[in-house]
């Protein structure tokens, strides 16, 4: 599969659909990334830098590979209350998820990225052999596939398989964001529980 100049996505862009599309299909890409962008500037510019630092914690490796395993309990520790840390990982979960659902197809075409994605999608198959249910129930499939505690389940695999099972994006993404909410209060919620009965020290 060829790559794209990581210069010329506006030629892409114009090459692979009508050129009244081009500018949508640009907010699509980059739309994202300023999302993301003013949350970000919003956290610095308001002093909530713990929130920032679970947002990293459950996007960046190594942590990210534990997600909402890692993140919450880590959340929780610096002195955040639950829905504070909910919000923070299911924020990441919904930018991650906008981004994959819009822009699937001209994502694996970029350098490094399109690899990182291409073994997301290879996963994504692999999981679907493994839970069959998945296709079965589609937009409920994708919902408990993000909220059960798999290892390797989230938001970018979950908006693949939507994707691979023929889901609209916005289907495929609320659906993510329902396993979203639902997984963190899974994993939240005997967590905090825990932090408010035994006393730390």
């Amino acid at each position: 599969m060829s790559m794209i100049n990581p210069f010329k996505w506006k030629e892409y862009f114009v090459e692979k659909s009508d050129k009244k599309d081009t500018w949508l299909n640009l907010t699509k890409f980059f739309a994202p990334f300023g999302i993301a962008g003013i949350v970000a500037l919003l956290i610095i510019w308001t002093g909530y830098l713990k929130i920032g630092g679970v947002m990293l914690s459950y996007f960046l490796p190594p942590t990210s590979l534990l997600g909402r395993l890692w993140a919450i309990p880590f959340g929780l520790r610096l002195g955040l209350n639950l829905w504070e840390v909910i919000a923070a990982v299911v924020f990441v979960d919904l930018i991650t998820s906008l981004f994959m659902v819009w822009n699937f197809d001209m994502a694996i075409k970029i350098p490094f990225l399109g690899k990182l994605i291409l073994r997301a999608e290879k996963k994504g198959h692999e999981y679907l052999k493994k839970y069959p249910f998945i296709s079965r129930l589609a937009f409920l499939g994708i919902a408990l596939f993000i909220a059960l505690p798999f290892n390797g389940t989230n938001s970018v695999i979950g908006s693949i398989i939507g994707r691979t099972i023929g889901m609209k994006p916005w289907y495929a993404w609320l659906a993510v964001a329902m396993g979203s909410v639902l997984g963190c209060l899974l994993v939240a919620t005997p967590i905090y529980g825990a932090y408010l009965v035994i006393p730390s020290s």
